[in-house]
């Protein structure tokens, strides 16, 4: 019990070491950034810290309760901190896999409409349609801001902070630049820019349906001794040797080798995302 109390006071520590965090210090580290683009813009940092102690705990009495080992209980915990973040990470590769899916489409068509005649607002309200649901109240703003006669580049930039996304923000610089330099050359500028969207789409895609292999292996390669080390447990014996300070040790170290293997596994199975453009200059 004293294991778990440990454990316990020590995620909780985490948790208030991350809500008291200076603001500044905040705007200033990349996990805001990194929230928005799992779409989680708005949300404050202390709901973000209350949620993973509250996924931590629950995710070390559920481990506890499978594997009755006195180790389990801590490494429950840590894991439980990771499983928000994987959560989020997955929840951010799939909102950028259908935001590089779709945005050939809204940039060919805002670069028609411009074509046509249209203005940059009548041609962002044409692919009001197109866009996914929870981007509509960011486009909704960026429409109502342009028709009362705001500042393009200042409504720009709030729909670039609201998409949070690589591709938004290299179309916004687009659009920015051209405005600046000369209108006349914005559809230019954005024809060339939906063909580089869907060459870099086109090669991710198959990269990332070859490499699904590894990202597999690498989930069966973390669960497998778990599940081998649930069954053993099960025996009284067995976890009265596990239970000794050589098989605490003996866990803890291989807990440590699964979570390094894993990672790796990813790494490699994982291709690198771009950068985002000039996020500093949104908060200012």
């Amino acid at each position: 019990m004293g294991v778990e109390l440990v454990a316990c006071g020590i995620a909780l520590g985490l948790g208030l070491i991350l809500v008291v965090i200076p603001a500044r210090a905040r705007r200033q580290s990349r996990i805001r950034p990194w929230l928005d683009e799992a779409g989680l813009a708005g949300v404050p940092l202390m709901v973000v810290g209350v949620v993973m102690i509250t996924v931590a705990v629950i995710v070390g009495a559920i481990a506890t309760a499978i594997i009755p080992l006195p180790s389990i209980a801590p490494l429950g915990i840590v894991v439980g901190c990771g499983v928000p973040i994987i959560a989020l990470a997955s929840a951010r590769d799939r909102r950028r896999q259908r935001a590089r899916a779709l945005w050939p489409d809204v940039i060919d068509s805002v670069r028609v409409a411009l074509r046509s005649g249209s203005t940059l607002t009548d041609a962002v309200t044409s692919v009001s349609t197109m866009i996914p649901r929870d981007w509509r109240p960011a486009w909704r703003e960026l429409e109502s801001n342009l028709r009362r006669g705001s500042d393009p580049d200042i409504a720009l930039r709030r729909l670039q902070r609201a998409l949070a996304d690589p591709i938004a923000d290299r179309v916004v610089e687009s659009i920015v630049v051209a405005r600046e330099y000369g209108g006349t050359e914005l559809p230019a500028v954005l024809s060339e820019l939906g063909r580089s969207v869907r060459r870099d789409s086109a090669m991710r895609s198959e990269a990332q349906s070859r490499q699904s292999w590894v990202r597999h292996a690498a989930t069966l390669g973390v669960v497998s001794p778990w599940i081998v080390l649930a069954l053993l447990a099960s025996r009284p014996e067995n976890r009265e040797a596990y239970s000794s300070v050589a098989g605490t040790f003996l866990i803890v170290v291989s807990a440590g080798a699964t979570a390094v293997a894993y990672l790796v596994m990813r790494a490699l199975g994982t291709m690198r995302e771009p950068a985002r453009w000039l996020i500093g200059a949104l908060d200012d």
